[in-house]
């Protein structure tokens, strides 16, 4: 598990920077979605999931820029919540008290 949250937090930034060029373009932009769904979804970041999902679904009908880009600003936001809370239950783990995810 720690592996799988470690690779996580290395890639999914990447990924996002990808949404960070304006005006987004539907077609990339349901790409990158699409990865960072599937990445949530690993992990059980269900509402970073069903953000991914609702971009991926606004890129794949051509949405325009406008509509685009606070859809990825708010999964850019939850990907922060997120890393921020696997971050720490990464370093209880490293500190060995054996804290659990939930």
């Amino acid at each position: 598990l720690v592996e799988l949250v470690t690779l996580f937090l290395r890639d999914t930034p990447a990924r996002l920077r990808e949404l960070e060029p304006r005006p987004l373009v539907a077609g990339p932009t349901a790409r990158v979605a699409h990865a960072v769904k599937g990445s949530a979804g690993n992990l059980g970041a269900t509402y970073m999931q069903d953000l991914a999902s609702a971009l991926e679904q606004a890129g794949h009908q051509g949405a325009a820029p406008d509509v685009l880009a606070p859809m990825a600003d708010a999964l850019c936001a939850e990907y922060a919540r997120v890393a921020a809370y696997l971050q720490a239950v990464v370093a209880t783990r490293a500190d060995g008290s054996g804290t659990t995810l939930g």
